[in-house]
């Protein structure tokens, strides 16, 4: 059904026709202590090493 002149049509549709998506297991993010830097440098560096190990083991998307 073509719906014109109505600007809110699109929300209304999607009300009206509720798709749930299930989402994955969320990913375990190792533990964290607290630590000090000396740096923001220092501290950007270790963020990155820490995001990379994330993305090296989470599971692969299709």
């Amino acid at each position: 059904m073509k719906i014109t002149g109505n600007y809110k049509a699109k929300c209304r549709l999607w009300a009206e026709n509720v798709r749930v998506i299930p989402e994955g297991a969320p990913m375990k993010l190792p533990h964290f202590h607290s630590r000090k830097f000396s740096s923001h440098a220092e501290m950007n560096a270790w963020k990155q090493l820490v995001l990379r190990q994330l993305a090296e083991s989470a599971p692969a998307h299709e």
